[in-house]
């Protein structure tokens, strides 16, 4: 079958080789691949039945495509096209590779196309060896031969010069370079047997850098040049360094916010540092991305207040430039979004038609823009702002007006700055107002002539309000008619064999509570007080709380005595204490050694002029504590300089 197909293929070539066709001489060098093409250029095939055929001096069968290796060859109804790449060199596939061509492959090769719809076509190449031309050998403007392949690095503005030298005595050989593809300079004779071209770049720019310059030498048609390639390094400075914030410079305190530094055309890739203020920034996340031209280096900031309009730098080193800094720099404005002075919700007593006033605190950096009101309904109302005296974060905004049915509810005050609206709202239950409750209070009576009550307010109602406190003997007499603000009585002048009774309500401008009633008896001692609202307490009652009282004194008195007792006999025991020492010496170990021991264990600083209450006395006195000073001291026996003591 094979035979009978090469003889087919070789009684169409004989046929058709009374037609005239063009010859085209090209070179192939001894020893080197060739590949000859079919035609000027890419051959078309216009069907599925159209072919391309190889012979060699019109009678030996080379080459045929399609074949059964091109049968996966994509191809579409009108045209097949015979193109593959391998390496990043693409090929026709029609043409014809010769592996290193020797003498034998010389003489005539006919290419001929059978289309399916037009006639066929032949194209003759008489193919003629040649010697291989030398090396090209590159040279630096000094002399010095680039084996490297490349050359530098380079800084901007110096110069570049290149040497490419080929040893041909050839007369069709051609010596160039080419920059980047492109043919930039041709060779000349330098002597005899020698070819030579020079690249000379003044004031070498940026364009410069990673540019491929090539020394081809050739002297072929159908081989590829010799080449010898040389590539550009240089050092640059990068072009810009820029702190990306898209404008936005504002960072709320405490906030984590990445920001962004880029690094354009710095060569070999910078390292960057990040600075604010004074300070040198390391940053638990940071991170740098280098692409090609462009380094980026990722920073995490959280800013405090004391960062507000510090200098935040972003530094590239070139360690390649060390004398020259490369930086960007933007004002950082640190602030907060305001937040309510207080987390809790705040009961207000309302009534409809009458005039309420509210102010909202909150503390912002920069000042609050305003603030805002919103009620139950929806309805919001807007209020200025007023900056609050001895603070420098805290403002304050006042709403006045009148209450109507929607109005009861949960009311909303928020502020707005530049970093934005309130996110936690200062919040208001609006409830319907009236007289204050009752007070909750405590009552104590210390000897001999003195009763202190100690009152818990309770809600006022909306309105301020105000503690009473009537005092009535066992007579029904008024002793005392006294009020506060803050619901503290002490009252000194009381008689001591008199059983009390006390009247304690809160008022405000909307009226007054329920009264609570309190009674003491005579023979009450400290802390002794009974609460109640009934008229009365029962006889049996005091006597019972007076032989408590008697029970408690009793059984302290004995414990107080047994106390000292044991004390006193272990002072005048015989037997002394004795601890083992060290060396294994039993001694005594006096008393007072073993309380210096344990008084060295705590320092403590003791003000000697605090206030301490005596309940004995009738107002609070000096409290000191004196080494060397008894418990009643005068006041001119003692030191009154603080001093520290161990306790």
């Amino acid at each position: 079958m094979m035979f009978l197909r090469v003889l087919i293929y070789t009684v169409c070539f004989v046929g058709a080789f009374c037609l005239e066709a063009d010859v085209v001489v090209l070179r192939a060098v001894r020893g080197r691949d060739a590949r000859l093409p079919c035609g000027q250029g890419k051959v078309f095939l216009d069907g599925l039945d159209s072919y391309v055929l190889w012979l060699k001096n019109d009678r030996d069968f080379l080459y045929r495509f399609p074949n059964e290796n091109s049968g996966s060859r994509s191809m579409n109804r009108d045209h097949i096209f015979g193109t593959s790449c391998e390496s990043g060199t693409c090929h026709d596939d029609t043409s014809l590779l010769l592996k290193r061509v020797s003498d034998q492959d010389a003489g005539i090769y006919r290419c001929r196309v059978h289309y399916q719809a037009s006639p066929s076509q032949d194209y003759v190449i008489d193919v003629r060896l040649v010697e291989s031309p030398g090396m090209p050998r590159v040279y630096s403007d000094s002399g010095i031969p680039i084996k490297q392949g490349y050359y530098g690095p380079l800084s901007l503005g110096s110069d570049l010069t290149l040497i490419c030298e080929v040893d041909d005595e050839q007369p069709d050989t051609l010596v160039y370079w080419r920059r980047n593809g492109v043919v930039i300079e041709r060779a000349h004779e330098a002597r005899p047997g020698v070819l030579r071209a020079e690249v000379v770049v003044r004031n070498a720019t940026r364009s410069e850098l990673d540019a491929h310059y090539e020394c081809l030498a050739q002297n072929a048609d159908v081989t590829e040049p010799l080449t010898a390639s040389v590539v550009i390094r240089m050092y640059l400075p990068p072009i810009s360094v820029e702190i990306r914030l898209n404008h936005n410079f504002n960072f709320e305190a405490g906030q984590p916010r990445v920001v962004d530094c880029v690094v354009v055309g710095c060569v070999p890739p910078p390292s960057v540092t990040w600075h604010l203020g004074d300070n040198l920034l390391r940053p638990s996340v940071h991170k740098e991305l280098h692409d090609g031209n462009y380094t980026v280096s990722s920073l995490t900031l959280a800013p405090s207040l004391r960062d507000n309009e510090h200098k935040l730098e972003c530094r590239a080193h070139n360690s390649h430039l060390p004398d020259e800094l490369f930086k960007d720099e933007v004002t950082l404005n640190v602030g907060y979004r305001p937040l309510c002075l207080t987390s809790r919700e705040e009961t207000v007593g309302a009534i409809q038609r009458q005039a309420e006033t509210l102010t909202c605190v909150v503390e912002a950096s920069p000042e609050p823009l305003q603030f805002s009101w919103t009620f139950t309904d929806s309805k919001i109302l807007y209020t200025s702002v007023k900056k609050v005296p001895g603070h420098h974060h805290r403002y304050s905004s006042t709403l006045t007006w009148l209450p109507q049915d929607g109005d009861f509810g949960l009311l909303y005050c928020r502020a707005t700055n530049s970093f934005g609206e309130q996110k936690k709202p200062c919040t208001y239950s609006i409830t319907a107002g009236g007289p204050p409750q009752s007070p909750d209070c405590g009552i104590q009576r210390s000897y001999p002539h003195t009763v202190r009550v100690e009152c818990q307010k309770g809600w006022d109602g909306g309105r301020p309000q105000i503690i009473h406190l009537e005092l009535f003997g066992s007579d029904g007499r008024l002793l005392h008619n006294v009020s506060n603000a803050a619901g503290h009585f002490h009252l000194s002048d009381v008689e001591e064999d008199n059983n009390l009774t006390a009247i304690l309500y809160s008022t405000n401008i909307r009226g007054r509570s329920l009264s609570l009633s309190m009674y003491l008896q005579a023979a009450s001692t400290l802390n002794a007080s009974a609460i109640t609202e009934q008229p009365s307490v029962t006889l049996k009652g005091q006597w019972l709380q007076a032989l408590a009282g008697m029970l408690i004194m009793i059984v302290v008195v004995g414990v107080v005595a047994l106390c000292l007792r044991m004390r006193s006999k272990h002072q005048d025991s015989e037997s002394p204490e004795v601890v083992l020492r060290t060396d294994g010496i039993f001694h005594r170990e006096p008393d007072f050694e073993r309380e210096e021991r344990l008084l060295r264990t705590t320092n403590i600083t003791v003000n000697q002029l605090a206030a301490c209450q005596n309940q004995y006395a009738s107002s609070p006195v000096p409290c000191r504590v004196v080494v060397g000073c008894g418990s009643r001291l005068t006041q001119d026996s003692c030191p009154t300089s603080q001093h520290s003591y161990f306790v």
